[in-house]
């Protein structure tokens, strides 16, 4: 069994647009993260982030693209994606002006979604984890990354189902 949750990351706050910051990730043909290289990891035989249209384009997100991670029953609870080091989302440095990382997802079940944020030599403060808390619908989610401040980085990563108790589906 499968579980799909859309994704579209609406923000960034302004991270370090004075270094390679490519933001936001909005997944559209002449935006960011669509034409970027995502790993998906331990999430069974890891089929590939897709990119697709939006399921509801009438409430908070009106975009026409999403990213649609599919959970698999049999993979990790930690299952994810990330963008490859050196590319794509760029570097950055987190300071008082862009600690906040805000997410838009589409879920059909409440759990929580990680965000990792890691240096180039794949050192991390490990993920923050917040649940969704509505179903069916476009629901936003803000990280606060306070505690990274003065870390640069060069790599996200997502944990869109992030479910100790294991997918029943």
């Amino acid at each position: 069994m499968k579980k799909h949750i859309l994704l579209l990351f609406v923000l960034l706050s302004s991270i370090g647009r004075a270094f390679s910051q490519n933001i936001p990730i909005n997944f559209e043909t002449n935006g960011y993260g669509a034409n970027w290289t995502w790993n998906v990891f331990e999430n069974g035989n890891n089929p590939a982030l897709q990119f697709v249209a939006n399921p509801d384009t009438t409430g908070i997100n009106c975009s026409k693209t999403c990213a649609k991670f599919t959970a698999l029953q049999v993979g990790k609870p930690w299952a994810g994606c990330e963008t490859q080091h050196n590319s794509g989302i760029g570097s950055f440095t987190i300071n008082a002006n862009n600690k906040i990382i805000k997410i838009m997802v589409y879920k059909y079940t409440i759990s929580d979604v990680g965000i990792k944020l890691v240096r180039n030599d794949n050192w991390s403060l490990g993920e923050i984890k917040k649940p969704n808390t509505l179903t069916q619908q476009w629901e936003m989610l803000t990280f606060d990354f306070s505690a990274h401040i003065g870390n640069t980085y060069d790599q996200i990563v997502v944990f869109p189902d992030f479910n100790l108790s294991g997918r029943a589906e």
